[in-house]
């Protein structure tokens, strides 16, 4: 069978369609992945094929589009914002997509640019299957921001549906209309519905109680998708020895926080905000940053790529910009987390590990010295410790989703 990966986003968006693409190609299938052009290097160092599917996507990561407009209180001002985001890079990543789907049984995606990956396989006669990293369909077990009674809930997932079929309902209709396409007069969501899409949910059920009651058998739940350590190395190039030297100085004296924000734009006053509040505590620091921090014996700074998986169960807490790839490595590791959120699907992890009783947070810019106390509560760490053994291993997630994207591919 044939499968092209279109992978838009930062690392760790692109992370988990690599763990399921290497072990397609290890059950013999014919795999290609493509990814933004800062991001392909590493894809290509794992032995998959590869493309570049975008421009390099940090500079925009760093942008006033990303800092500022889209936390706009503006609404039209977010909603333009949204806009832009979805048209980066999209006239080079259409056309590779279309090579990717002329050559494949499946197109697999992310969360970015959906309806665009689902109109080229429309197109192409591929099977479109995309990878949810969190809940993003309509449901009542999840509060996106904490206090929301379920009667509510269901109405406010429409109305994100809406919100977001404005931003890119001109886009997909020109580009349906260039392939001869009729237009699409409703949202990606409901016409997945009615042709029966398969959606792996790409996430543990278990952090979010009573969703997969919910939804039907064409949204499996699959545990996160993480490659195998082998797979993990070569994605992360020459940064293998920065994990050993990092698991090595956690080791040497009691337990460290890990303190990372992935791809998020942080202020280096915030963060040495929350550094220095950590050391406050009695704790010592492992600051995962290009910034310079204080801290002095108490503060290890690393820059460049970790192996989260490697590291996180050498430490006794996480303080992290809450997405879906370090928190469920976070939750993984049976740690509790403090989540300091800037947007997208960040405000629902915190809402959903404060839910379970094994972490909490807030906005990145109100994140205070009492909130990090949380790391010192020893029913969060007990409860965090228990939510570990109910996880799905990584390796079972992955041949999970492999099963679900042979039997689309069929």
């Amino acid at each position: 069978m044939r499968f092209g990966f279109a992978m838009h986003g930062s690392r760790g968006d692109v992370q988990p369609g690599v763990a399921v693409a290497s072990a397609l190609a290890e059950r013999g299938h014919d795999v290609t992945v493509a990814a933004p052009e800062d991001i392909a290097p590493a894809v290509s160092r794992t032995g998959l094929p590869t493309k570049v599917l975008c421009p390099d996507n940090s500079e925009l990561l760093r942008s006033p589009l990303v800092k500022e407009r889209l936390k706009s209180k503006n609404p039209s001002v977010r909603l333009k914002a949204l806009g832009e985001i979805s048209a980066f890079g999209a006239e080079m990543s259409e056309q590779v997509m279309r090579e990717l789907a002329d050559d494949a049984d499946v197109l697999v995606t992310g969360l970015l640019a959906q309806e665009r990956a689902a109109t080229v396989a429309e197109f192409a006669g591929a099977t479109f299957v995309p990878l949810h990293y969190c809940p993003i369909r309509a449901n009542t077990s999840v509060d996106v921001f904490g206090g929301t009674p379920r009667w509510a809930r269901r109405a406010l997932w429409f109305i994100g549906d809406q919100v977001n079929w404005l931003t890119v309902r001109k886009r997909d209709n020109d580009l349906r209309r260039r392939l001869g396409l009729p237009s699409a007069r409703r949202p990606l969501p409901r016409r997945i519905s009615v042709a029966g899409t398969p959606e792996v949910q790409a996430y543990d059920a278990a952090v979010f109680p009573g969703l997969a009651d919910e939804w039907p058998a064409r949204r499996p739940f699959t545990g996160a998708l993480i490659p195998d350590e082998q797979t993990r190395k070569a994605f992360n190039g020459d940064h293998g020895a920065a994990t050993d030297d990092t698991i090595a100085w956690a080791g040497a004296d009691g337990a460290p926080v890990y303190v990372g924000f992935g791809s998020m734009p942080i202020e280096r006053e915030r963060l040495e905000h929350i550094v220095e509040s950590l050391v406050g505590l009695g704790l010592r620091v492992i600051a995962h940053t290009d910034h310079d921090v204080p801290g002095g014996d108490a503060v290890l700074r690393v820059a460049g790529a970790l192996d989260h998986e490697a590291l996180l169960p050498h430490c006794r807490g996480a303080v992290h910009h809450g997405g879906a790839g370090t928190t469920s490595a976070v939750a993984r590791a049976g740690i509790p987390a403090v989540i300091g959120w800037l947007s997208a699907d960040q405000p629902m992890w915190t809402a959903a590990l404060r839910h379970l009783g094994v972490g909490g947070g807030r906005r990145l810019k109100s994140l205070e010295t009492d909130d990090l106390r949380l790391l010192l509560d020893d029913q969060v760490i007990g409860a965090a410790a228990e939510l570990a053994t109910r996880l799905t291993p990584p390796d079972v997630a992955v041949a999970r989703c492999c099963d679900a994207l042979e039997a689309a591919a069929n």
